[in-house]
């Protein structure tokens, strides 16, 4: 794994949100700023904020860019100060992270990068630009153990965060065992994870800012169950964009597009498939149908950062972010791991055509009432 991220240092944490805090303090430990604040942008995980925090590190937010994944450019230099410590890249849903880019401008401003790649892990070596990468190995990630994550980061760096190794409990033999894998994967079929994630208590699918209590390690035997199922992904058979490409391109007349970002259209490791709907109306219907059929959609976040519920008030009042806001009124996912097949795909298609017979009948009906 060392060669695979160019001969850096990799450390195991509790949490990829444990992995990102001390990177991010890290990065306020390498400056002399005062007030030290890390680049993050308005739509994303509340886990982003809650790293910073941990850090002591104000998480300043900054507006993507309209329709498509990627920092906004000038929202993002009105943004930099004396004060900024790092820039978070992050990687939604294998849509890229703009790192190339963004490499650029922070060795021109001598600013530390960090690639969150929670949501992206490759099977191929490629070129990291970022001084730090941080990976997550929780539920539904590309490398699924249900807990833990990594920091990789250059050798030579010290931990500036107290991370005392993890007490390894009862839950986390359970989340380690067999069982714990053959669960989660029958909860992955879409229709059995509509009725459990319906059911109160559960959680799934709730977006909630949640403090990081500790930036915990794994102990070092953690690397017997890490090491062999990072091995098994990237021999495991990739996402096959041609199942979803005539789909995509069906779609597009629809209104509904891929979402855009540094990354191809349709990335080559997607977690899960990124649409845009033509506005929140559409996505919500959108969801609500493909899900009635069983095909588990997702809003994903629903809302930018500001408004995620409890997210801290210096969130709350940075302002308004309009990118962010519209990203997270018409983005939607589908799933594309490997129970999805050519009857799945067939099946969504059927239910957006209808929902597009459905949205033109109404216009027609609005136009004639007019």
């Amino acid at each position: 794994m060392e060669r695979f991220f160019g001969n850096r240092t990799i450390t195991l944490y509790a949490s990829g949100t444990a992995a990102l805090a001390q990177a991010i303090a890290s990065c306020a430990a390498r400056s002399s700023a005062s007030t030290p604040e890390a680049i993050i942008p308005a739509y994303g995980c509340p886990d982003l904020v809650a790293a910073c925090v941990h850090a002591c590190v104000y998480p300043r937010l900054v507006d993507v860019a309209p329709s498509r994944w990627s920092y906004d450019q000038q929202s993002l230099t009105s943004r930099l100060s004396r004060n900024t410590v790092a820039i978070v890249a992050v990687n939604l849903l294998g849509a890229g992270d703009g790192a190339a880019e963004l490499v650029r401008l922070c060795n021109d401003r001598q600013i530390p990068l960090i690639q969150d790649s929670a949501q992206y892990l490759p099977r191929d070596t490629i070129d990291w630009a970022g001084d730090y990468i941080v990976l997550s190995f929780g539920r539904g990630k590309p490398l699924n153990l249900l807990r833990g994550g990594a920091l990789i980061e250059p050798r030579g760096s010290c931990q500036v965060l107290s991370a005392p190794p993890a007490d390894y409990s009862w839950k986390d033999h359970l989340l380690a065992s067999r069982a714990a894998g053959i669960a989660f994967n029958i909860l992955t079929r879409p229709r059995i994870y509509r009725i459990f994630s319906g059911l109160p208590g559960t959680g799934l699918g709730e977006v909630v800012y949640k403090p990081l209590d500790a930036a915990a390690r794994l102990p070092e035997h953690t690397w017997e169950q890490v090491a062999p199922a990072f091995e098994q992904y990237r021999k495991r058979p990739s996402y096959r964009s041609d199942l979803w490409a005539p789909a995509v391109k069906e779609w597009t007349d629809f209104g509904i597009v891929a979402l855009d970002g540094p990354g191809s259209r349709l990335p080559a490791e997607p977690l899960r498939l990124a649409l845009l709907a033509p506005d929140r109306l559409a996505r919500d219907a959108l969801v609500d149908r493909l899900n009635r059929s069983g095909l588990g959609a997702s809003p994903f976040y629903a809302t930018d950062l500001t408004n995620v519920t409890a997210i801290p008030e210096m969130i709350k009042s940075q302002g308004d972010f309009p990118n962010a806001r519209s990203l997270a009124g018409r983005l939607f996912t589908v799933p594309t791991h490997h129970l999805v097949d050519a009857d799945t795909v067939r099946t969504a298609r059927a239910v957006v055509q209808a929902w597009h017979r459905f949205r033109r009948i109404e216009s027609a009906r609005q136009a004639q009432a007019l």
